[in-house]
Formats: C-alpha cells, sequence, structure tokens
C-alpha cells in the first residue's frame, strides 16, 4: 500500500466521521422541533473548530509536506490546506461533537487526545495527495 492508498483512505473516514457527527446534530435539532426536546447548543457544529485542531494539522502538513519533499506550488498548497488543514480540523472537531452528543465543552481528556490524532493524522496523511 502506497502513500497515495492511505491518504485516499484518511480522507474517506475523514469524511465518514464528518458526515455521522452533521447527522447526529441534525438529529439532535430535528427532536428539538418536533418533540420539544432540550435546545441543541451552539457548539453542536461541526464547523466550529477550536484554533488548536487547525494548528496541529497544519504543523502536521509542514512535517509531511518537507519528510515527502513535495514541490510547493499554488496547487499543492491549496490541497495542503483544503485536505491537510481544513478537513483533519473539522472531522477532529466532529470527533469530539460525536463522542459528547453536542457538548464539546464537556470534553474528557482521552477523547481529546483521539481528536488530536485525528488532525495531526490526517494532516500527515494529506501529503500523499500531493506527491
Amino acid at each position: 500500500m502506497t502513500i497515495e492508498h492511505v491518504a485516499v483512505i484518511a480522507l474517506v473516514v475523514e469524511v465518514t466521521i464528518m458526515v455521522l457527527a452533521r447527522f447526529g446534530t441534525e438529529r439532535r435539532h430535528w427532536i428539538h422541533h418536533k418533540r420539544g426536546g432540550p435546545a441543541p447548543l451552539k457548539k453542536d457544529d461541526i464547523t466550529d473548530v477550536p484554533v488548536v485542531l487547525y494548528a496541529l494539522a497544519a504543523v502536521a502538513v509542514a512535517v509531511g509536506a518537507v519528510t515527502t519533499h513535495v514541490e510547493l506550488t499554488l496547487s499543492a498548497v491549496g490541497t495542503f490546506a483544503l485536505f491537510g488543514i481544513l478537513l483533519p480540523a473539522f472531522a477532529a472537531n466532529s470527533v469530539m461533537v460525536l463522542a459528547t452528543r453536542g457538548r464539546p465543552g464537556s470534553v474528557a481528556r482521552w477523547q481529546q487526545g483521539i481528536a488530536w490524532a485525528v488532525a495531526v493524522g490526517g494532516g500527515m496523511a494529506s501529503a500523499g495527495l500531493v506527491s
């Protein structure tokens, strides 16, 4: 298996995590609307990402780009920004939303560690999409 295969698998896993988290958010909104359940929290959105997740993904992208000797063209930088920083950070925040059912403020340390690992892993694997 090459780095390209790993990058595509990581991308599919990230998108799947984000879809599951978004589905959970929409379900909570629907239950609130139809049955009068508790109102969803403002932080129950997968795009409300803490800055530390963007930073972890950015550092991982830089390390991945240096270790795979990628030529930094405009296309490569755009690919790194989208698939190496934005998507891994969204997927990592989705892990926290899924783990806490929309209450990312109550994240345990081990859940936060998993989210950080998703951000770093996605950032590192994105180098395979460019090489």
